[in-house]
């Protein structure tokens, strides 16, 4: 199963049971309703606390969305990152066909279980500038790189496209990528993810591989 990336954060976290339970259920909210859509009281009455303990823990509304979002941009999005390079990239691939599948599956299972804070994130990136130009940076640093240099080998090797540039097959890697992503946390669709993996690989594959 793919880890709870939000529960994961939280445990991390120094901070009250009370604190914990109010941003995990400001978070499910904000993230199925919106930001401006969220009262305090709502917050409370998920959470199972009194109102005045919400501001008593956080002052405003937007001070919980900072205690989200902090450690998010801190420490998550660069974890997640090194994860997955660690996890996938380093791993050898006889048939760059196998690389490109595990990458689908692989962020595929990690969004399927990580919906609520997947669709906060959407929502952040729209408001707040500096965290997508953050989230950005770590996957520019700690993943497009390591792509980068893959994809040049398997250009040498013949199996793909002398024309295109590698930064050209990251860029329709993600772009497929964010197509599911889009269906499965804005749409709420649920699909098989081995079938969906599978669907992605034949689309990339068809555009970079050589034939």
């Amino acid at each position: 199963m793919a880890e709870d990336i939000f529960e994961n954060m939280l445990a991390k976290m120094d901070i009250t049971q009370r604190q914990r339970a109010v941003l995990r259920a400001s978070m499910e909210l904000f993230a199925t309703q919106g930001f401006n859509q969220t009262s305090t009281r709502q917050i409370a009455q998920k959470a199972g606390v009194a109102e005045g303990t919400v501001y008593k823990q956080f002052k405003t509304k937007q001070a919980i969305l900072t205690a989200i979002l902090t450690p998010i941009r801190e420490l998550v999005i660069p974890q997640v990152a090194v994860d997955f390079a660690q996890n996938v990239l380093t791993r050898q691939y006889p048939e760059l066909n196998d690389l490109v599948h595990e990458i689908f599956l692989n962020r595929l299972q990690l969004i399927d279980n990580n919906r609520s804070f997947v669709r906060l994130m959407y929502g952040s990136f729209l408001e707040q500038p500096r965290l997508r130009q953050e989230v950005v940076a770590a996957f520019t640093k700690r993943v497009a790189a390591p792509f980068l240099k893959i994809f040049e080998f398997y250009q040498n090797q013949g199996q793909i496209r002398a024309d295109l540039a590698a930064q050209s097959i990251v860029q329709l890697i993600i772009s497929t990528l964010l197509g599911y992503t889009t269906r499965m946390v804005l749409f709420g669709q649920h699909f098989d993810l081995q079938t969906a993996a599978d669907e992605g690989t034949s689309l990339v594959m068809h555009g970079i591989a050589n034939s």
